[in-house]
């Protein structure tokens, strides 16, 4: 007999969802609320989440849903509107489409990084303004060689190791949770923070917003950065004391490249903008069409559940900690 899947947005992808109806009887709703979830509770087994600024899979509506198996996140992550860790102590499979953001994430991180070395944006700002700006900024560089850092070592940080090998092979990883067996493994080698900041020409940020992530990057590791070495930021706004990072900018011959801030949207007076040394995107990293492969992971994900194997995107309590609450 086939589990009851209950989808709290439409399936966009159609092939994924003929896949997933092999094994599940699929209902789709268009939209949903805690509230009309809770209504709801017990008639599945399974519940497709997309992404909610509101909590949706609380923890009453967990406790009022015995049959409950398994959650998958449509979106990425989990924190946002899934009571996660409760859901993984109570035995339920708790899974995430991060393998559809690793190569998009990836790339938009290294975008970031070209055109912040070449002066791309500057030169697009200046000829929007009418000049020719062939020699207003001193020689450019490219990333052959030089020496990366990244912090945080999940599946978005290491898909940017992999990409960055093909540029250079001095990276070095900040992480927590990487073992020195694991980092051998992967071939990669250990820094504390402050040594990435201190060593690094580019330091890119990568890890979980957790409470204990809170401002990890600050005035301190900004006066550590040499001249003309780049902070990237496509992690989380919440990671970084701002106020730090735009002194910081203002007052050194540093750059910064982010796509992500305290506050979004980014207010208009912030002392972030118009500066040649600081590219700002609106937390567009995860904005490609190839995102949408997400319906795919999600499909070959919950088969192999219902095949009885166990997906590598299944969270254990460990790694749900480690991810963004937002």
């Amino acid at each position: 007999m086939k589990k009851r899947l209950l989808s709290l947005c439409p399936i966009a992808d159609q092939a994924a969802k003929a896949r997933i109806a092999e094994y599940f009887d699929i209902t789709e709703l268009e939209k949903c609320t805690e509230e009309e979830l809770f209504g709801r509770a017990g008639s599945f087994e399974a519940l497709i989440v997309p992404y909610s600024s509101a909590m949706l899979v609380s923890e009453r509506v967990i406790d009022k849903s015995p049959d409950l198996e398994i959650i998958a996140s449509s979106y990425g992550g989990t924190r946002q509107n899934i009571a996660d860790i409760y859901a993984i102590r109570k035995g339920i499979k708790v899974l995430h489409t991060g393998a559809s953001r690793e190569r998009p994430m990836a790339e938009y991180t290294l975008a970031l990084v070209l055109s912040s070395f070449l002066r791309i944006n500057n030169y697009y700002h200046d000829m929007c303004a009418g000049e020719w700006p062939r020699f207003k900024y001193p020689r450019s560089r490219i990333l052959k060689d030089r020496k990366v850092a990244v912090v945080g070592y999940g599946r978005i940080g290491k898909a940017i190791v992999d990409l960055f090998k093909n540029f250079t092979p001095d990276i070095s990883v900040v992480s927590r949770h990487l073992t020195p067996e694991e980092a051998a493994a992967d071939k990669v080698k250990t820094i504390t923070l402050d040594e990435a900041f201190a060593k690094s020409e580019v330091i890119i940020l990568a890890g979980g917003n957790t409470p204990a992530n809170r401002h990890l990057v600050g005035a301190k590791q900004f006066a550590l950065m040499g001249k003309d070495a780049l902070f990237v930021n496509i992690a989380r706004g919440a990671m970084v004391d701002e106020a730090a990072m735009a002194a910081a900018a203002a007052e050194r011959p540093i750059f910064l490249a982010l796509d992500v801030f305290e506050t979004e949207p980014l207010p208009a007076d912030s002392p972030l903008r118009n500066r040649e040394n600081v590219l700002i995107t609106p937390h567009r990293a995860n904005n490609s069409i190839e995102f949408e492969e997400r319906w795919k992971c999600l499909a070959a994900d919950l088969v192999q559940l219902a095949q009885g194997g166990l997906p590598d995107s299944v969270l254990t309590e460990e790694r749900a900690k480690t991810m963004s609450e937002s």
